[in-house]
């Protein structure tokens, strides 16, 4: 039988750029991988990804006894340890079908899942080693997490971004492949960079899931974990680009008795075509509205400025460009801070600003409301990286 990674493990291979997984486990003769990096130089990065990777430099003695119990799961993570270098440096999160196979150790820790796998949901990645599809993963998590965290991470799955935390040797080699501009846009994912060129953890990427993926697999998921998928699904956001607009869009459009603000036709990323005066005046096509509410004469985009944490906040004359262009078009925009987000009466102010923009009434919050406000911000406030870890 494969060995089945899954859970928090799955959701963090997921989460790994494809071009960290070329320079941990590629062919060595890859194209790409020769041109960006000498054979010198991946060699030493792969042993120094090895050595980080510590838990299975531990893989002997009785650590290798324990493994084998669990019918050479433990094992086949050792063997395939180059696949997993990019970012595990805890134990593995391995799918098992009995309760008498919950036999953790230094590398493995063993979820139990006795149901059904649905069609689908089972990727090869090398050697003897499976991983569980992005949305099973989540279910899995779903069983231990609040409907808020499942949304986030479904938020992710169904935007265009990852957040991705490489461990120091690949962290060092990423950097200097950007300082060189030679850190290519791979299987459609790119890094993104601040102001000085420093990678912030932030890849922009194709979605993951998509709307209809999930609902199938609602329609045919076994009970463990789904009904706070479900609940997650209700308020995640779809588009999104950054951690910061999943975070702004659930505040904004969640319904007042869960806390948001209830503005609930908010769309992310909404792309605008310009015309010929409005082209000209940025250089571009059309524009994407971070945070977007359509009228019958434009609209408002509520561009998010500064990100939460270290992903950093990169602005160019392009914006005020860009800015200039949707004006053009009809379209108000309105700048947010991280901070205005992330403090209560801060956010409120801009709520109130944001209501009158785009025409509504600013729903003034009972008692009730307020205390669902205070719990949903303590749910979505959070650190980025470590929403897997329930």
């Amino acid at each position: 039988m494969e060995t089945i990674i899954c859970d928090r493990s799955a959701f963090l291979y997921w989460r790994t750029p494809p071009i960290a997984r070329l320079l941990a486990s590629g062919p060595e003769d890859d194209p790409l991988l020769r041109h960006i990096m000498d054979a010198d130089g991946l060699g030493r990065l792969r042993l120094e990804l090895r050595a980080a990777s510590s838990p299975f430099d531990r893989a002997s003695g009785s650590d290798r006894r324990r493994t084998a119990r669990l019918g050479g799961a433990g094992l086949s993570v050792v063997e395939s340890s180059e696949l997993l270098a990019t970012g595990f440096s805890g134990p593995v999160d391995v799918l098992v079908r009995d309760v008498a196979d919950r036999r953790p150790s230094g590398i493995v820790r063993p979820r139990v899942w006795s149901g059904e796998l649905p069609a689908g949901s089972l990727w090869h990645i090398g050697g003897g080693v499976d991983v569980v599809s992005p949305v099973l993963a989540v279910q899995q998590m779903a069983a231990r997490a609040t409907p808020e965290r499942v949304a986030l991470m479904l938020s992710e799955l169904m935007g265009g971004f990852s957040v991705y935390d490489s461990p120091e040797p690949l962290a060092s080699a990423l950097q200097a492949l950007a300082d060189g501009g030679r850190l290519p846009t791979y299987c459609g994912w790119r890094a993104a960079c601040d102001n000085e060129g420093r990678l912030t953890g932030l890849w922009l990427r194709p979605p993951l899931l998509s709307v209809a993926a999930l609902r199938e697999h609602l329609g045919h998921a076994s009970a463990r974990g789904r009904a706070n998928l479900a609940a997650g699904a209700r308020i995640a956001r779809v588009g999104a680009a950054s951690p910061f607009e999943v975070q702004a869009g659930v505040l904004f459009a969640s319904a007042p008795r869960r806390g948001g603000e209830g503005y609930a036709s908010l769309e992310h990323n909404r792309r605008v075509a310009l015309s010929a005066a409005a082209r000209r005046a940025c250089g571009q096509w059309s524009c994407y509205c971070d945070l977007f509410w359509g009228g019958a004469d434009g609209g408002v985009d509520v561009e998010c400025q500064s990100s939460s944490h270290h992903f950093g906040a990169r602005s160019s004359a392009g914006d005020a460009d860009r800015a200039t262009a949707l004006q053009m078009m009809g379209v108000e925009v309105i700048q947010l801070t991280y901070a205005q987000l992330a403090n209560a009466r801060r956010f409120e102010t801009f709520s109130r600003f944001l209501a009158e923009k785009i025409g509504v009434t600013y729903h003034e919050k009972t008692a009730r409301e307020r205390m669902e406000q205070h719990r949903l911000r303590a749910e979505v406030l959070v650190d980025w990286e470590g929403l897997p870890d329930v």
